[in-house]
């Protein structure tokens, strides 16, 4: 039996891939927010530009349909 370690899914201990990989993804984001203000102009923070950025949301949606087409193969490998 051919078994994924760390599982390509998310798991119970938050250890598999796709766990792994929106943990870096909410990390890089809470940046933003952790930012007090910006630090090449004296007024506004990151967090509003963050949210302003449809393409770094695009983005993060591709990172899920990829995860998606990973299990999906995965599964059908396994089976």
């Amino acid at each position: 039996m051919v078994q994924f370690d760390p599982s390509i899914g998310c798991n119970d201990s938050q250890s598999g891939i796709r766990d792994i990989i929106n943990m870096i993804v909410e990390h890089f984001i809470s940046l933003a927010i952790q930012m007090p203000q910006r630090l090449d102009s004296p007024t506004g923070d990151y967090l509003v530009e963050i949210k302003d950025q449809f393409q770094l949301f695009g983005k993060i949606q591709g990172i899920t349909n990829n995860l998606d087409k990973i299990e999906t193969y995965a599964k059908e490998f396994l089976d």
